[in-house]
């Protein structure tokens, strides 16, 4: 049986009546009343004064060997 459990992540880390049981979680928004942390809003200042990425790189095992296929090294 599925229960709706709803809280403060770091509190519910710490029930015991979760341990070992399957979760899925569902970020609902942050918690307006914590004050923020001074870590994460300097990465939000950061990452808000670089442009964003348009496209993903081609990370793929191919995409990085493909140079090496004919090189006779």
């Amino acid at each position: 049986m599925a229960d709706i459990i709803q809280g403060n992540w770091n509190d519910l880390m710490r029930r015991e009546d979760l341990r070992g049981r399957r979760v899925q979680v569902i970020v609902m928004g942050e918690d307006q009343a914590q004050p923020e942390n001074p870590w994460l809003k300097s990465l939000r200042a950061w990452a808000d004064g670089h442009k964003q990425i348009a496209q993903l790189a081609d990370d793929s095992r191919e995409s990085i060997y493909s140079a090496t296929v004919n090189d006779p090294r």
